[in-house]
């Protein structure tokens, strides 16, 4: 009857599907048993899906611990936000701010004067998103997730000119 139970990437070796369905099956024992579970993984969808509280860790060290939403929505540095993945991390006159992929849209490059201009270097198509990667003239990459029905009523393709725009309410201040 331990109190703890220690998992160590008990689902990396498993398909998708099957990902899913152990992910809800972990849930249900730790609820029905009521103890406490130590679950390490490398996948940040595995680890916002199961954890009360979730732990980003760097070089052994503690960056950042909260409730997943909590670490998702306020990501502390440049670290948390790239590693806990969906981010855009972006340099600005006031310092590094987080902006998440999709709270990104694009936007014709002559319509904005706002957002950061650049060339579409990528589309993925993910069912019901596409995740279009953008480079901007000084290098910075940065992506926008977008719905797959906006995206493909003005669909963009590689090479084409876009701003990436987004509401500054979105950006979050991020720690240097």
């Amino acid at each position: 009857k331990p109190r703890v139970l220690l998992l160590d990437e008990p689902l990396s070796a498993l398909d998708p599907f099957l990902r899913v369905r152990m992910r809800e099956e972990l849930k249900r024992l730790q609820r029905e048993l009521g103890i406490s579970f130590i679950h390490v993984t490398h996948s940040q969808d595995e680890a916002m899906a199961l954890a009360d509280l979730m732990v980003v860790m760097e070089g052994g060290r503690i960056r950042q611990a909260g409730a997943p939403r909590e670490v998702f929505e306020k990501p502390a540095s440049a670290f948390v936000a790239k590693f806990i993945g969906g981010h855009n991390v972006l340099p600005t006159a006031a310092g590094l701010i987080a902006i998440r992929a999709d709270h990104c849209r694009l936007e014709p490059a002559y319509a904005a004067a706002e957002g950061l201009h650049g060339r579409v270097s990528n589309v993925e198509y993910q069912g019901p998103m596409v995740r279009v990667a953008f480079t901007t003239k000084s290098g910075v990459e940065v992506a926008a997730l977008i719905p797959d029905s906006i995206f493909h009523e003005t669909p963009v393709a590689p090479g084409d000119e876009r701003n990436l725009v987004w509401s500054a309410a979105r950006a979050h201040p991020l720690a240097s």
